[in-house]
């Protein structure tokens, strides 16, 4: 906000210099961000907080330099206007929606000459930013800046039956507003409206039928008290940020609607214009309160860290407008403060302590060294556990990327996935307006980017949350999520070689889960192919995927995106992924260290095991049946071989399975490496169903 010095000093007589009240008001949490020349000498610019609205006005940074340097505060006083009958006879106001326009008062000018504003005040208007129109557009705008209060004014002669009628927009409903621009509304906006159509859109602009023109001759004043959501989310649909609505989104005072209407009367009048209408109309069924709170100046010393005598506590709050009785309930240390309604942001106690360190000064805190009882510093378990996670992933050759926790709807949703999104109310924009469901959108957008740019072959992974919403549930569940994202064009055509596929599969994918899961020490997960589940995850290819298991529960699923998937985004190349539950992993890992294992100086004996089972018992049934029957020698076993076709009959298959035994005392004997083959024998031939040849 600008803010001349000069108009400044005539509320708030201080003798300082620009830069030496600038420096003050920084110091006191109003930050004045430089200082300019202009026609009326050096102007302040203020940066105004959201929270702090009283002071979008020249009489609201007054109170605070007053306040600061211990000067009196003369604000302007107009003549008080009553409750007159002569102003019903002329006009009348509704007020429809009153939980989104809490007040509404009118005023009359009848005869007025439309003309150029006196040289004083365009000279204040132009140092605060605003250009010079008329008398009338110049005094609505000299009170709002001085005062903080938006008004506007009517044509009286050009509203329908000449009422005011404070309402919901119609859905459909169209207002050309003063910028020229026909806008259409709905039941969620406020307007201001006569008998026959809207006339304003409320808080934020007239409309161009209502307009004050050189026709203009009867004037009606309007000064009203809105609700700032409501501003905030009209301003917002309808594209249009006026200064009106960026002080009504902040709050303005709900007492100050008379006192702005009084004053603008007060400012036409001594520019020669006829006096107004006798009376007022002022719609304010259930007036605001102001909040009563007690400060206790033990806390105030408490949270402060110094002393503030109990008299300066009360000449702060009093020099900030508050009204402040010094005891309260009988306790001598407590003042009982009554905070003015131009004061919203000022809830509690702690708000009012703060107001007393601002104007006692913080530079009067005394420099103490901190005490207080510390914790020693550490990462929580789960924390430590992601640690693992991206280190086991990291070593094998994956890139960790994060991406934006909010998300559109995407692609990668299925009917039923959409449903459990949860979204985001008044999102800024459809890119960022839901809570992301999964982690494979996000890093499919990653990998389409990269595609785009040249890059085909990516290695990614995230850690991060994710949120869904249960059909028929209250509230969203949310759980960390791993998921990871391989792809990889051909290798480059040379003189002396062809090209060939790189090495992303479904293999490869696979095989960096199990290597995740043998570096948590968890040993019993069982990769299941998708079956009957395949409907619910549309997104996977249905023969190259496979869910991940534990104990029956699936916890995650790893494989091949659909074809179909790959060519909506764009993708040439097969895209191969995988997610996991993170919370599910870290219950089934073991959070032991590693323990040291001596190597074994004996041979190993290496045997191979060729069982024949059906096409329809998978391999991971297989290596479970082989893990239920491995007895201590065994060291280690894998899949050397599948082998399909004559001479097996049709629908079987026989599997290689290579075994590697060593005993860390001794030299393994014929009889113990036959007794353990026999051993898988028979667990294959009860467990699968395997014959061998």
């Amino acid at each position: 906000m600008r803010v001349p010095l000069a108009w400044l000093k005539e509320y708030c007589a201080v003798g300082a210099s620009a830069e030496e009240v600038g420096v003050k008001l920084t110091m006191g949490g109003l930050e004045v961000e430089g200082i300019e020349e202009s026609g009326l000498g050096p102007v302040l610019d203020v940066y105004v907080t959201p929270n702090r609205g009283d002071c979008l006005s020249m009489v609201g940074v007054a109170r605070e330099v007053s306040a600061l340097y211990g000067l009196p505060l003369k604000a302007p006083s107009p003549p008080f206007s009553l409750d007159g009958a002569a102003v019903r006879h002329e006009t009348s106001v509704t007020v429809e929606a009153q939980d989104l326009c809490p007040r509404y008062a009118v005023r009359l000018v009848r005869g007025i000459t439309l003309g150029p504003s006196p040289a004083w005040m365009q000279a204040r208007l132009e140092a605060a930013g605003q250009r010079p129109i008329n008398n009338v557009v110049d005094v609505t705008n000299y009170v709002m800046l001085e005062l903080g209060q938006p008004l506007h004014a009517f044509d009286l002669d050009r509203l329908a039956g000449k009422r005011i009628i404070v309402r919901r927009a119609r859905t459909g409903e169209k207002l050309t507003t003063l910028d020229g621009v026909e806008r259409v509304l709905d039941h969620s906006m406020l307007v201001i409206a006569d008998v026959e159509r809207a006339v304003a859109l409320a808080g934020i602009m007239g409309g161009g039928d209502s307009e004050v023109s050189d026709q203009t001759v009867n004037l009606l004043l309007e000064s009203a008290h809105f609700d700032p959501l409501s501003v905030r989310r009209t301003s917002r649909a309808a594209g249009l940020r006026t200064e009106a609505s960026y002080r009504f989104e902040r709050v303005v005072d709900p007492d100050g609607v008379r006192r702005a209407l009084d004053r603008a009367c007060e400012l036409l009048a001594g520019m020669g214009q006829p006096a107004a209408v006798d009376g007022i109309l002022d719609v304010y069924p259930h007036p605001v309160p102001m909040l009563e709170l007690d400060m206790r100046v033990s806390r105030v010393h408490s949270l402060l860290g110094m002393e503030v005598p109990s008299h300066a506590a009360a000449d702060a709050l009093r020099a900030l407008g508050f009204d402040v009785h010094t005891v309260a309930h009988g306790k001598t240390d407590t003042l009982h403060v009554h905070v003015p309604t131009f004061r919203a942001d000022i809830t509690q106690e702690e708000d009012m302590i703060e107001e007393v360190g601002r104007i006692y000064g913080y530079e009067n805190i005394p420099e103490t060294l901190p005490h207080a009882n510390t914790t020693q510093g550490g990462d929580s378990p789960f924390g430590l556990f992601l640690m693992r996670v991206r280190g086991a992933l990291i070593a094998c050759g994956l890139q960790e990327v994060v991406t934006h926790s909010l998300s559109a709807p995407s692609f990668f949703d299925s009917p039923d996935d959409a449903a459990r999104r949860v979204p985001v109310r008044n999102s800024l924009s459809a890119e960022i307006s839901g809570l992301r469901r999964s982690l494979l959108p996000t890093l499919l957008d990653v990998a389409r980017n990269n595609a785009t740019r040249g890059t085909q072959d990516m290695a990614l992974f995230e850690a991060g949350r994710v949120w869904q919403c249960e059909l028929g549930a209250e509230r969203p569940t949310e759980h960390v999520a791993i998921a990871g994202l391989l792809t990889s064009a051909s290798t480059e055509k040379s003189w002396h070689r062809e090209p060939r596929p790189l090495m992303a599969d479904f293999s490869a994918a696979r095989g960096i889960v199990e290597r995740l899961l043998h570096d948590l020490k968890i040993t019993d997960c069982v990769f299941d192919s998708l079956g009957n589940r395949a409907e619910s995850l549309p997104q996977f290819h249905p023969g190259r995927s496979a869910v991940v298991t534990l104990n029956g529960e699936i916890f995650g699923v790893v494989g091949e995106a659909h074809p179909r998937l790959g060519q909506d985004i764009g993708l040439r190349e097969r895209v191969y992924l995988f997610e996991l539950n993170a919370e599910a992993l870290q219950a089934a890992s073991c959070q032991e260290g590693q323990r040291y294992q001596p190597l074994s100086k004996y041979p190993g004996v290496v045997r191979d095991l060729a069982p024949r089972v059906v096409d329809s018992v998978p391999y991971a049934a297989v290596e479970a049946a082989i893990r239920a029957a491995a007895p201590a020698i065994l060291e280690s076993f894998r899949l050397s071989d599948v082998f399909e076709g004559a001479p097996l009959p049709e629908g079987v298959k026989s599997l290689t399975v290579s075994f590697t035994f060593r005993a860390l005392d001794r030299t393994l004997g014929e009889s113990e490496i036959n007794e353990a083959m026999n051993g898988f024998r028979s667990a294959l031939e009860s467990a699968c169903a395997a014959t061998f040849g």
